[in-house]
């Protein structure tokens, strides 16, 4: 029997109990469409538009948190995250990292950031991760003072994926603006990046790599050498294949409107 067809005969049979079934019925669809709405999309994107003052997805985690960040005081709609040195990602993760751990064989995200350095060696960038492996790929920026003072690297733990690190000189030493993108299918990884006025994806190259579940996935940052300072701002998280619903309030308020019309 339907909800509608149900609703008619309660009304009609038992006008008092009726009525207060009914309007327990549609409190109940209304909580099961606001969680389904509010929370369950949220829950399934990876994606994060870092506004509003604090960090939107709930399923985000720390590893190594930093002393020093924040969601819109240091910059309005930024992620801020000023690094502690010895925070390396090469031989092991020791960076700052905010991840959520999924099990899921395709992904497809990228992220948008400003990096300032004044340090020998400075990371940052995008990061998926087996804790179980102690292993991991990642498209890295790496900060330097020397030689071609930025490269764009894809690694995994102590190895390149296959293409080479690419280098350049850009604009004033020590601040970069970049976005980075990085897709899995299955065990194969695709990378790309845009320099600052770039339209379209420059492509980094793809590779092969297994990597054991339960992963992390996620940004991060850190000050690879000793000493040293570097400050990244992260504008967004994106996630591809599933955006986050910036405003579910909006939603769910969509959705009850439309149970209210029809019952």
């Amino acid at each position: 029997m339907k909800i509608r067809n149900l609703n008619s005969y309660l009304q009609n049979s038992h006008p008092v109990y009726g009525k207060i079934l009914s309007y327990s019925i549609i409190a109940c669809l209304f909580a099961t469409l606001t969680i389904w709405v509010g929370g369950v999309d949220a829950a399934d994107s990876f994606g994060d538009p870092f506004e509003g003052g604090k960090l939107k997805n709930p399923d985000w985690k720390w590893q190594n948190e930093p002393p020093k960040w924040d969601v819109g005081e240091t910059r309005k709609d930024f992620l801020y995250i000023d690094c502690e040195p010895n925070r390396n990602l090469w031989a092991g993760d020791a960076s700052h990292f905010l991840y959520q751990e999924t099990d899921t064989d395709m992904f497809d995200v990228e992220t948008h950031f400003h990096a300032k350095w004044d340090t020998s060696s400075g990371v940052n960038g995008l990061l998926v991760k087996s804790p179980g492996d102690n292993n991991w790929v990642t498209i890295k920026f790496w900060g330097r003072d020397a030689g071609a003072k930025g490269h764009i690297q894809y690694q995994t733990r102590q190895a390149g994926m296959g293409p080479p690190d690419i280098q350049w000189r850009f604009g004033d030493w020590g601040d970069i603006e970049m976005s980075l993108r990085l897709k899995k299918e299955g065990d194969t990884y695709t990378a790309w990046y845009k320099a600052e006025g770039d339209e379209d994806w420059m492509d980094i190259g793809q590779g092969n790599f297994k990597l054991n579940p339960p992963l992390w996935l996620g940004i991060y940052a850190g000050v690879a050498a000793g000493a040293g300072n570097l400050e990244v701002e992260y504008e967004y998280f994106r996630d591809n294949m599933n955006p986050f619903p910036v405003e579910p309030g909006g939603k769910a308020t969509t959705t009850w409107g439309a149970v209210k019309t029809r019952y």
